[in-house]
């Protein structure tokens, strides 16, 4: 026998529970826009807003690295510098996208399948290019290695003179690189999209001892570096109490204090969503259908209940 479905809507969530745990990704889903909140000490959309707009007013690509640890947000956070760039550069939605999940280190690898992905973005987005600028980007595969920069440098470069000038509305593109493994990869891509006015983004685990470079060696690098850290307890309360506000008009069903204090420790944000998803499932699954919060009590998730739910859900290893 199916269970019934979580009726959400008691809460004033029209569209289901807001602290999902797959990436948010504002380009692909607009509603993910208003769940990417600022939260103080964790991203600065400010300094990333002010990079990327002194990128495009020197008609330059830019180029970022998001450094992290498992489950502190690196995918989404991607996908956040890219609808940025893509507002800063007045592109509504016309920001084509090539994703590329880096497996080892041959740079030349990685940069030749973003190039035939970018590829394949513009065909699925039926945009029309010049009989030459297509049959020159149909021999991307067959670029030798010692000359790829160069070659695709000057394809980007075109690429980018005729996505400006579509009937439809100037268009630009952009890579995610998932996982970086060596500095040289953004070397290649700073040669290759020099003189594209693109974006290249970076997501880069931060481990020592790992197959990474350090931290150290990103700083060096010219890019902005974004570095994600666990959230703190009045993090966490801002995180919950902000993407609440963005998907409902009544009030959270959480007490503020004990979000702060549920946290204890540093905690990754994805560890964070994933516990409140499940409080918030787990309440409305349990509580009588006695109507629509916050008339109906049986709905609050109080200071106990939450604790307990926390301890328990850790033992279970299902936070």
């Amino acid at each position: 026998m199916l269970s019934e479905p979580l009726r959400y809507e008691l809460y004033g969530l029209r569209h289901g529970n807001p602290y999902r745990i797959e990436p948010l990704d504002p380009l692909a889903r607009a509603g993910d826009r208003a769940l990417l909140v600022d939260i103080d000490g964790f991203v600065s959309t400010e300094a990333l807003r002010a990079y990327l707009r002194e990128s495009v007013a020197a008609g330059e690509s830019a180029f970022v690295v998001v450094s992290g640890r498992d489950y502190t947000g690196r995918t989404t956070i991607a996908n956040h510098v890219l609808d940025v760039y893509r507002e800063v550069s007045e592109l509504d939605d016309r920001l084509l996208v090539s994703r590329i999940k880096v497996g080892h280190n041959r740079d030349f690898e990685w940069v030749k399948e973003a190039m035939v992905e970018l590829q394949n973005e513009i065909e699925e987005a039926d945009l029309t290019l010049s009989p030459a600028l297509t049959e020159s980007l149909n021999t991307i595969e067959g670029i030798d290695e010692g000359v790829y920069q160069s070659r695709y440098r000057g394809l980007a470069r075109r690429l980018h003179g005729e996505l400006a000038g579509q009937a439809r509305g100037r268009c630009s593109f952009g890579v995610v690189f998932e996982g970086l493994r060596q500095t040289s990869l953004v070397d290649a891509m700073r040669k290759v999209f020099k003189s594209s006015r693109s974006i290249a983004v970076f997501t880069h685990g931060d481990y020592k001892h790992a197959n990474t470079p350090s931290y150290e060696e990103l700083s060096r690098l010219d890019v902005h570096l974004i570095k994600l850290e666990p959230l703190k307890g009045e993090q966490v309360r801002c995180l919950a109490e902000e993407r609440w506000r963005a998907a409902s008009a009544l009030p959270s069903p959480f007490p503020p204090d004990s979000l702060e204090t549920a946290w204890p420790a540093p905690t990754p944000i994805k560890s964070v969503v994933k516990t409140l998803s499940l409080l918030l499932d787990i309440r409305l699954g349990s509580a009588a259908d006695h109507g629509p919060w916050p008339d109906n009590t049986e709905l609050e998730i109080p200071h106990r209940f939450m604790f307990f739910m926390i301890r328990m859900l850790n033992e279970l290893g299902a936070s």
